[in-house]
């Protein structure tokens, strides 16, 4: 199902109109100034109550587009060490030293979203799809939300290394960070109807509806917004050199 929600008399300010534009527009072309307009069960003026919009089953809908995703340059992966600990000998002689090593961090995904024309919705939606290096992501929010969702991750190694008499070796687990993010829009589209009364007859009947592409001088905006993703993948132990321990 599509997201999309009621159009309001106060949006139209968003859509380069207003209440009094939309009467204009059914006195032109009906050749009378209504009394009152409606919108869903929204009444102006002196409009007939219950809304002749609600009444009669011609509903105007904001309704959300598809997205549309871009990816944004970034830096090029980098190496994070994500944990550490010692081989150390304090022997006369080299030795084998097992130990393990221990790592963790957090993966993060971080979102916002703005309109960019005033036009919005309250309604939630969902913005999902794949990162360049493979991680998928879907998040539900609203226009103007930022948020962050963390993942702690972990992981464990057992090595064992040769050390030399009174030297140590540090261990480290490394992986490879990455900073990611895109960019999204998605159209805001306007369909439905106005509806109007008249104080007498016109071309037999009292009430007319028009459609809000004729109504309004725009029918659209635009959501737009950028996700980020911060993640560590291909976490592996690295040996380092032989230090003294003196």
């Amino acid at each position: 199902m599509p997201v999309q929600e009621a159009l309001s008399f106060n949006d139209l300010t968003y859509l380069n109109s207003s209440p009094s534009a939309v009467r204009a527009y059914f006195e032109t072309a009906y050749g009378k100034n209504p009394d009152g307009i409606s919108v869903n069960s929204e009444t102006y003026y002196n409009a007939v109550t219950p809304a002749i919009t609600a009444q009669y089953g011609h509903p105007c809908y904001k309704t959300l587009g598809p997205f549309n995703y871009v990816t944004n340059p970034g830096a090029p992966p980098t190496s994070a060490i994500v944990g550490s600990n010692y081989a150390i000998n304090n022997g006369d002689d080299a030795a084998q030293v097992s130990l393990t090593v221990e790592g963790a961090w957090s993966d993060a995904t971080s979102w916002s979203s703005e309109t960019t024309t005033g036009l919005t919705l309250s309604a939630e939606f969902t913005i999902e799809g794949v990162f360049k290096t493979g991680a998928s992501f879907s998040v539900s929010t609203t226009v103007g939300q930022s948020s962050t969702q963390s993942t702690s991750r972990s992981s464990s190694s057992t090595v064992t290394v040769t050390v030399p008499a009174r030297s140590k070796r540090k261990v480290s687990m490394v992986g490879t960070m990455s900073d990611e993010s895109m960019s999204f829009t998605a159209p805001i589209a306007v369909q439905g109807y106005f509806g109007a009364n008249f104080p007498d007859r016109v071309n037999g009947h009292y009430f007319w509806f028009a459609d809000a592409a004729s109504a309004l001088p725009k029918t659209s905006g635009t959501i737009q917004g950028t996700i980020r993703r911060t993640s560590v993948f291909n976490v592996q132990t690295d040996i380092g050199p032989v230090e003294s321990l003196s």
